[in-house]
C-alpha cells in the first residue's frame, strides 16, 4: 500500500496549500497519536478505506508491450468541526476540499469525489462531514513479458 499512501500524501499536501484550508489541521486516521478530545479546531482525519492491486496488460491507446500494476483505492477525509460549535463553516470547508481535489491532484488520478451529509461523532462529541475520493493509477514497465 506504499504506492497508494504516497499518492494520497501528495494530494493532501496539495490541499494544505489551499489558502481557504489553512485553518484545518490534517492528521492520519488510525495513527499512533490519539485525536484530541475535545476537538479544538477544524480537524481532517485522512484514511484509506479500501485498496486494490492487479497485474495486467494495459489496453487502449498503449502498446501491446506495456504491462503494469493497476492500483485503485477509496480514501476518506473526516472533516470535524470544533467541539461545542454549531458547525459554522463546516460545509464551506468541505466544499473547498471537494473543489480543491482538482488542483491538488496533479497526477490526475482522482476519478470520483463526494461529500456526505453532516453526521455526529458520539466519541468525539462533534459533527463532521466525509469527503470521499477514489484514486486509480498504473505503475507501468515497458517491454515486460
Amino acid at each position: 500500500m506504499t504506492q497508494i499512501s504516497e499518492q494520497v500524501d501528495c494530494i493532501i499536501s496539495g490541499l494544505k496549500e489551499i489558502s481557504a484550508l489553512s485553518g484545518v489541521r490534517f492528521v492520519r486516521e488510525y495513527s499512533s497519536e490519539p485525536v484530541e478530545t475535545p476537538v479544538s479546531g477544524f480537524l481532517a482525519a485522512v484514511g484509506i478505506i479500501s485498496a486494490e492491486r492487479s497485474n495486467e496488460f494495459i489496453g487502449g491507446d498503449a502498446t501491446s508491450a506495456l504491462k503494469g500494476e493497476m492500483y485503485a483505492a477509496v480514501c476518506e477525509i473526516r472533516l470535524y468541526s470544533p467541539n461545542g460549535g454549531n458547525g459554522s463553516g463546516l460545509s464551506e470547508l468541505a466544499g473547498e476540499m471537494l473543489a480543491g481535489l482538482r488542483s491538488a491532484d496533479v497526477s490526475g488520478i482522482v476519478s470520483k469525489a463526494t461529500v456526505s451529509s453532516i453526521e455526529f461523532d458520539t466519541e468525539l462529541n462533534t459533527i463532521f462531514r466525509r469527503i470521499s475520493f477514489r484514486l486509480e493509477f498504473c505503475l507501468c514497465e515497458e517491454g515486460a513479458t
